[in-house]
């Protein structure tokens, strides 16, 4: 099965800021290549921001050379991937330079085949950036489409996403959804079909548990609602008795003053700035992206019940916003900064 690494909403994700688009338009799928040896999405954004200026970036998924997959965008978003063409198009980017290991091209055709099932295509419709028109000369996707598109099934008709083994157990514990609107889905997947919503404060009997379903917000844990459909464990929380139970706050505060220094790897983006406080940060503008070994100074902190963990900067006209962790349950884990614990 094919490790998929969700960071569709992530506050480090650069943007996005190029309007939505309706799903009902998307009319094709676009292979990309990265031109690269190596790479994923945290080296590609410093291109996307620092050498072109662009406020979203080129791809929706990228396959990075191992066969795991980067969700980098929602599929409403109008990403960077092919000229006069993105706003009916999915962009995928296998990373690579003409040549590309055996796990990616599997990776490809899953993901692909899952797109072309998301949005009623058939393999004729996905096409290599140099085949769209007037981008002939492009040397991307580097590789022989028409060889893709036979393995997908070019004959006719979309090619199903293969259906993965998840193994499943007897559960009966009820829940609460912790988030504002939860998808009830088909299968253990955000690709299978909707089959109703519940709201923040709704329990359910967990009827069945799988432990190895699709990654959301890294917990690959889905939960079986009252014997129909299914909904992720990253956005829900277990009841400890069987009464009544409010609704856990969506947001926290505290106030409390400090330092952070940023550890991860790949930087966090500052965003801001907002006259006051917000519970979204991740809607206001990236102001900069701090790289690892640079502090921010805070005087308030905000925990999202299940989304990430800020801290405020005091700013010259405003406050600016640095994500310190995705939270869980109220808890934030991993810290991608030192200097604070909640």
């Amino acid at each position: 099965m094919t490790k998929i690494v969700d960071l569709r909403g992530d506050s480090r994700i650069l943007g996005p800021s190029n309007p939505n688009r309706s799903l009902a338009g998307i009319t094709k799928i676009a292979r990309h290549h990265s031109a690269t040896a190596t790479g994923d999405v945290w080296a590609f954004q410093n291109h996307w921001r620092g050498t072109l200026g662009w406020g979203t970036g080129g791809y929706h998924e990228i396959i990075l050379r191992d066969g795991s997959v980067q969700l980098i965008y929602r599929d409403n978003v109008t990403t960077n991937g092919v000229g006069n063409y993105n706003s009916k198009t999915y962009h995928i980017c296998v990373v690579g330079n003409g040549s590309f290991t055996a796990e990616q091209e599997k990776a490809f055709d899953e993901r692909a085949r899952a797109a072309m099932q998301r949005f009623n295509l058939k393999a004729s419709d996905v096409l290599g950036h140099n085949e769209f028109s007037g981008h002939a000369s492009n040397s991307c996707p580097g590789t022989n489409m028409a060889v893709v598109r036979s393995r997908l099934g070019a004959s006719g008709g979309s090619t199903p996403a293969p259906n993965p083994t998840h193994n499943v157990e007897a559960w009966n514990k009820r829940q609460v959804v912790s988030t504002d609107v939860l998808n009830v889905r088909a299968a253990q997947n955000t690709n299978s079909a909707i089959i109703k919503t519940l709201r923040r404060g709704q329990t359910f009997n967990a009827t069945r548990i799988t432990r190895n379903g699709e990654s959301v917000n890294g917990f690959t844990t889905w939960f079986e609602v009252d014997g129909a459909g299914w909904v992720s464990g990253a956005l829900v929380s277990e009841i400890s008795n069987n009464n009544t139970v409010a609704a856990p706050p969506a947001n926290v505060w505290h106030s409390r003053s400090g330092t952070v220094t940023v550890t991860a790897a790949a930087g966090i983006n500052l965003r801001g700035t907002s006259s006051g406080d917000t519970t979204t940060p991740t809607n206001l503008g990236i102001l900069t992206l701090l790289g690892r070994g640079q502090q921010v100074k805070y005087d308030r902190v905000l925990v999202q019940r299940n989304g990430h963990a800020f801290v405020r900067q005091p700013r010259s006209g405003g406050f600016g916003w640095l994500a310190i962790g995705p939270t869980k349950d109220g808890k934030v884990t991993p810290y991608w900064v030192n200097g604070i614990t909640l």
